[in-house]
């Protein structure tokens, strides 16, 4: 389901925007998870490293919709990097967020914070937040995560979205204990992606990644918190599909079963802190 957006735009000298339809996190209380981050930034058209100026309460009308225990703001911010973006954008911006108060009622002190923000295009000097929580506590470390993540994800060859499982057989080897399960990915731009695990007599087993037609041992286990890693920790079912070893006996679907668990297991849980936008 797909979180609707703040909305910034200037109407007949007012502020209008969507309200939010669910409890945004809060800024001081975000820990992102690489997998959040990754969330964001692949999602977003502008992502940008900011410094706050001000924020202004908004009420009336305005605030309709707000969650109890929060308070919708219009924040001005300076732009301190630009870390992705279609097009230039102005040097201070604004974006409307709803924070959590304290028990006196007030919002948290937010004049010269820095923020990293994940966005999409509004007018000009405004954007709009991808998410109610699309906005997390700059540090260096993030930064840098995010500049690496689009990175990755702007090579021609960088790992394909994946969608889900789209087929998977097990063959046995010549010798006892020997064989091969080989699980084909669906991805998103129907680019060629496959897992694959080999048992050899006497060896402990073994499993990569292929991403091309011809099924190599192209990357051993990815590393945890790498676009691979995520493609695949993030999105791949937490069980083998029923159906996609149709054809095959049972124990051979047995096999591929225990097999994608191993790779399951190796990969590790996709953590997220935050609901994806």
């Amino acid at each position: 389901m797909r979180i609707p957006f703040f909305c910034v735009a200037m109407m007949t000298g007012a502020i209008a925007f969507a309200a939010p339809q669910q409890n945004p996190a809060p800024i001081a209380a975000n820990e992102p998870s690489y997998a959040d981050l990754a969330d964001f930034a692949l999602a977003s058209k502008i992502t940008a490293h900011v410094r706050i100026r001000g924020a202004r309460a908004l009420t009336g009308e305005f605030a309709a919709g707000t969650k109890p225990g929060f308070q919708r703001l219009l924040i001005t911010a300076d732009l301190v990097a630009l870390i992705k973006a279609p097009e230039g954008q102005s040097p201070q911006i604004r974006y409307i967020q709803d924070l959590p108060i304290d028990s006196r009622g007030k919002p948290p002190k937010l004049r010269k914070s820095e923020s990293l923000i994940f966005a999409q295009p509004a007018r000009p000097g405004e954007v709009q937040l991808s998410a109610p929580n699309a906005s997390v506590s700059w540090t260096a470390e993030r930064e840098q995560t995010v500049r690496t993540i689009l990175a990755e994800a702007a090579n021609p060859n960088s790992p394909p979205r994946v969608r889900g499982i789209a087929s998977a057989f097990h063959s046995i080897g010549s010798l006892p204990g020997e064989g091969e399960t080989q699980i084909f990915l669906d991805t998103a731009d129907n680019r060629p992606a496959s897992l694959t695990v080999q048992r050899r007599a006497g060896e402990a087993p073994i499993w990569f990644v292929s991403l091309g037609e011809v099924v190599d041992e192209g990357v051993s286990k990815p590393a945890a918190n790498t676009l691979l890693w995520y493609r695949l920790a993030c999105f791949l079912p937490a069980q083998m599909p029923a159906g996609v070893t149709q054809g095959q006996t049972e124990s051979d679907s047995q096999q591929v079963a225990a097999d994608y668990q191993m790779i399951i297991s190796a990969l590790g849980p996709c953590t997220r802190t935050l609901p994806k936008p």
